[in-house]
């Protein structure tokens, strides 16, 4: 192992009897008559260390009481399993004992849903500092065809992406947004020329909902039964006012102005002050600003499933066309809604507690708001159906 002498290293395991077995098959890739050039000098086993040359010393460490491992500086270290470790692990304890040495870390795990590891896996993507690395079981020689074959018979199509194939999947509960995949990301608006953020012919589209934190606002277009979700508003511990003022710079300058959809119970004017709703105090500062404006918020809110399932054939109908396309680079929090947002467990009419997560369901609700209205599954063109429409 490269570094300099008395370097120290970490290969850490989720529990301590998998910490053991790791030090042990380690210890054994070396003839116990080499091991006089190998090793500096004899494997401690109760401290599960073995010494390399130049007193290099790899130590096996369990993550289970990680708060107990704070000591040293590190030059590096492997954390294994990491679906089975706790994220502040890394964050918290190898990180800082990196630091004085530059050192690096290196995580291998199989996938266990949209946890903190995919969120390390997403992060990496394209960042410099880091690389990924993906390769499915199958890759190994003694996964042929008939092994291959029967596991599937043994495990859901779910499980065998996950568990063999390496592929990040939720297996504990029921996604909500099951038709969001890779056909629905588009880094660029399909719907504007090349290199234009927005089409200037057409007007952008705002999904709503409503928090003190966060507030959690999409922006998009349409054309025809096509919409492309190009940029998104999202600000914790915030009003309306401030967020109207951040959407005014985003759309500041845009001809054919916005169209506003969002949460109808936001009408009502005892949440906000001086009796003023949401879209009063909205519309306001969006006149104060100069900015054209239509509302079509409805007077109720459709049913969260069918809200869902609306977004669901829009975002691959049964025939498999995709009629929205999301920005994941811009968009990242509707991204992440549309990734990790579940049902409750035995209750598919009501989604995830956002106890479980407070910071999802925000961006979604907003753009299925707006999906429903404007895009909804039962017509490709715009419709109002009698609802409440104000003009300005």
């Amino acid at each position: 192992m490269e570094g300099p002498p008395d370097a120290v290293y970490w290969y850490v395991l989720q529990t301590y009897s998998a910490a053991e077995i790791a030090f042990k098959r380690f210890v054994r890739l070396f003839p116990r008559s080499s091991w006089d050039q190998c090793f500096e000098k004899k494997p401690n086993e109760s401290e599960r260390t073995v010494f390399l040359a130049g007193n290099r010393q790899v130590h096996f460490k369990s993550g289970q009481n990680f708060e107990d491992l704070r000591a040293e500086t590190l030059h590096g270290c492997i954390i294994d399993e990491c679906r089975q470790q706790n994220e502040s692990l890394w964050r918290q304890i190898v990180r800082p004992m990196l630091g004085r040495h530059k050192g690096w870390c290196d995580f291998y795990s199989t996938p266990n849903g949209f946890d903190w590891f995919y969120d390390l896996y997403q992060s990496a993507q394209g960042n410099d500092e880091w690389a990924v690395f993906h390769s499915p079981s199958t890759a190994c020689f003694w996964w042929t065809e008939t092994e291959i074959e029967s596991t599937k018979k043994t495990m859901s199509e779910a499980e065998f992406a996950q568990e063999i194939r390496a592929e990040f999947r939720d297996l504990t509960r029921g996604k909500a947004y099951k038709n969001y995949s890779q056909q629905n990301h588009s880094t660029h608006n399909p719907l504007a020329v090349a290199g234009l953020k927005w089409n200037p012919m057409l007007p952008i589209h705002v999904g709503m909902d409503f928090n003190l934190s966060p507030m959690a606002w999409t922006l998009a277009q349409k054309r025809h039964n096509r919409m492309h979700f190009e940029d998104e508003v999202w600000i914790q511990r915030s009003d309306t006012a401030e967020a109207a003022l951040v959407l005014c710079d985003k759309v500041s300058g845009h001809k054919p102005g916005i169209i506003l959809v969002g949460d109808s119970t936001s009408r009502a004017g005892q949440r906000a002050a001086a009796g003023k709703s949401d879209y009063d105090i909205l519309c306001e500062v969006l006149d104060f600003r100069g900015i054209k404006w239509t509302n079509l918020t409805p007077s109720e809110n459709p049913r969260v499933k069918d809200r869902v399932n609306t977004v669901n054939a829009r975002l691959r109908s049964a025939s498999g066309e995709v009629f929205v396309t999301v920005n994941p680079e811009s968009c990242p929090m509707l991204h992440r809604d549309f990734e990790r947002v579940a049902w409750k467990v035995h209750n598919d009419g009501v989604l995830l507690d956002q106890k479980t997560d407070p910071m999802l369901t925000h961006s979604s609700d907003g753009a299925g708001y707006l999906i429903c209205q404007v895009l909804p599954i039962d017509s490709a063109s715009e419709k109002v159906g009698g609802l409440q429409v104000l003009y300005r």
